[in-house]
């Protein structure tokens, strides 16, 4: 068979089977294969069908947690994992070495090269931690579930050094004003009986509210500018005068229920 071939991996925790169709993509895919190839690698000089078996020792619980952790702690690590980009692959000894690559099987009755087949298989493992995470024991779905678990509980414990609950936004809050120091003797009732769900009972203060009446204004103000001058044809201005004044007076007594006796 001539032509490009194209390399597909089959990862389940331990073992990984490598094989190279035609980039037609005629040749039958086993439908459990968990990588695409969105970005083919090409090897020449292979012929299609030759399976490549690689076996690695999956990691321990300890080392597993231990990977968990670290990416709990770096957010934007994580989102480049998922994007399919992670640093430091060296540091988490991810992708086989040496020694395991050595014992690695490969059909050479086609006149392949295992040294090529072996490199392009890092490569693509390289460019896709989520299939070496796998490789390791470590699959997607528990890659997720785990940092979700270590996120959830690292705000436990945030929640539990406050001394609050994580269900309850509102202790929060109250524990939050608490370290901002002493507040108002008004808004420290309002944060304990918004917590106490009684706030429909009258606090502290209410008693002291007392009420003002309106003024009686019973005397009226003598109106001292001129209007004589300015209405002189009037008679008895500065009366007729006074006399609205305390009608106006009167009235808005009335309104404010305080009306005086005439």
């Amino acid at each position: 068979m001539s032509g490009q071939l194209e390399l597909r991996l089959e990862v389940i925790p331990g073992v990984l089977k490598a094989s190279w169709i035609p980039l037609s993509g005629k040749a039958v895919v086993p439908q459990t294969i968990l990588n695409s190839g969105d970005a083919p690698a090409i090897l020449q000089g292979t012929k299609a069908g030759q399976p490549l078996s690689l076996k690695v020792p999956v990691w321990p619980v300890t080392r597993r947690q231990e990977v968990l952790r670290r990416l709990a702690l770096s957010p934007n690590e994580m989102y480049a994992l998922l994007q399919g980009h992670l640093s430091g692959l060296n540091e988490l000894e991810l992708l086989p070495t040496d020694t395991e690559l050595a014992h690695a099987s490969f059909d050479q009755a086609g006149g392949g090269n295992m040294e090529e087949a072996l490199k392009q298989v890092k490569k693509r493992l390289a460019e896709e931690p989520l299939l070496a995470l796998a490789l390791r024991g470590l699959t997607k779905a528990e890659l997720l579930d785990g940092i979700f678990s270590l996120w959830a509980e690292e705000e436990n414990e945030t929640a539990d050094d406050v001394g609050t609950t994580p269900t309850s936004g509102l202790a929060a809050e109250l524990a939050r004003l608490e370290r901002k120091g002493p507040a108002v003797s008004s808004g420290e009732w309002l944060a304990e009986a918004a917590a106490e769900g009684s706030l429909h009972q009258p606090g502290p203060l209410f008693h002291e509210i007392e009420a003002r009446p309106f003024p009686s204004l019973s005397v009226v103000a003598v109106a001292t500018e001129d209007w004589a001058a300015l209405l002189p044809k009037t008679t008895r201005v500065q009366e007729g005068l006074t006399l609205i004044m305390q009608r106006v007076a009167q009235a808005a007594a009335g309104r404010a229920g305080h009306s005086p006796k005439r």
